[in-house]
């Protein structure tokens, strides 16, 4: 979670820059396995209000970290996932419709400070 709370703060500290959209994909750690603990209990999905109530779960989870940032929900064919090969995490900058930073798969590869940083750059060049 110490991700999400870096992430919120961006979000917070870029919002004049740029939009923030999380696109919450398939249950990576479902409470129903045992592997992973310290989730907030969601399920597999097995329709898409059960994906679409996981994804309030996690806005309101999330608290301050998402306050405000819209959350799109991937339909149960995985599109999104698929595109943009989400799972287990990733960042995406798209600029005028097109991929202009794309960040390592998490959670190793999740690496908020590039965003922050590329934003940054991409902000002084506008001046």
């Amino acid at each position: 979670m110490a991700s999400l709370a870096r992430f919120g703060a961006m979000r917070r500290n870029q919002a004049e820059i740029a939009d923030f959209v999380t696109v919450y994909i398939e249950e990576a750690h479902p409470a129903e396995k045992d592997h992973f603990s310290g989730n907030y209990g969601i399920e597999s999905h097995g329709c898409l209000e059960d994906r679409m109530e996981a994804a309030k779960t996690l806005k309101e989870e999330a608290g301050e970290s998402l306050e405000g940032s819209t959350i799109l929900v991937d339909p149960l064919d995985n599109t999104a996932m698929a595109a943009y090969a989400g799972f287990p995490e990733r960042l995406y900058v798209v600029l005028d419709g097109r991929i202009v930073y794309e960040g390592g798969m998490g959670p190793f590869g999740y690496k908020i400070q590039e965003v922050e940083e590329y934003i940054n750059a991409f902000s002084q060049k506008s001046k």
